[in-house]
């Protein structure tokens, strides 16, 4: 058996590896393990939350953070509910205006729904809601949206493709996806003052497991990979944990 201080000792040299690095750890050893016996081991690491995985054959050393968690609002639960009893196939993401007062200094006063829906069926969507709710926008610009601002505003809109999966168990938006898209030059790039985006960002990294592989990914997808990256490097105090992946 691989002595577990020959584990604990690559995973401290190695906060950031790939499968080929951990197997070919293992055989050198000195015990003779199959390579199926190594990716074992790897699944097992996963299971007991001392590493995770962030894209095909890379992996990080877990960190003591939380994964990020936000308690929907009830008429959030109320909305996803609808949508999923009506339309069980469609995929869409959520995510509470609500959500960014943990991380800004200056609180937003009045909340909005955002429910991002695959490309196509947002009008699908946006009909049903419609029959239900007074206050619901599709796809609105920023004029329109503070024109028709009201308290539990409801927004329908495209989900762009590639975004990260939702939180395990919900349709909410990863803090990742959030993260990249405060900096969409559409609505939702414009809900924030860009002079809390340092705040957000510090405190988000520095509470939280951020997968940054995730969240560049998605940042590629929508073309803000080294707008994030050169805000990240010049105005934060963030040190990225898998820089060579970005």
């Amino acid at each position: 058996m691989i002595e577990q201080n020959r584990i604990t000792n690559f995973l401290k040299e190695n906060p950031s590896f790939t499968t080929k690095d951990f197997v070919g750890m293992v055989k050198e050893s000195g015990t003779v393990y199959s390579d199926r016996k190594a990716y074992r081991m790897l699944q097992d690491l996963q299971d007991g939350g001392q590493i995770m995985k962030v894209g095909r054959g890379h992996y990080l050393k877990a960190s003591m953070k939380a994964p990020y968690h936000f308690k929907a609002s009830a008429l959030m639960d109320e909305l996803v509910g609808m949508i999923d009893q009506e339309y069980p196939l469609i995929t869409y993401q959520t995510w509470e205006l609500y959500q960014w007062n943990e991380f800004v200094n200056h609180q937003l006063a009045h909340n909005a729904f955002f429910i991002e829906v695959e490309n196509g069926l947002e009008t699908t969507v946006f009909d049903m809601l419609l029959e239900i709710y007074p206050r619901v926008l599709l796809n609105p610009g920023m004029e329109e949206y503070y024109r028709y601002r009201a308290d539990d505003m409801i927004i329908v809109q495209k989900l762009v493709s590639g975004a990260p999966a939702p939180q395990p168990g919900t349709k909410q938006a990863s803090l990742e996806k959030m993260l990249v898209d405060i900096f969409s030059r559409k609505l939702t790039g414009q809900l924030i003052e860009r002079a809390e985006y340092r705040q957000i960002y510090e405190d988000a990294f520095g509470k939280y497991t951020i997968n940054e592989l995730a969240l560049f990914r998605y940042a590629g997808r929508r073309h803000l990979k080294s707008d994030i990256r050169k805000f990240i490097e010049d105005e934060t105090n963030i040190e990225l944990r898998s820089e060579e992946w970005t």
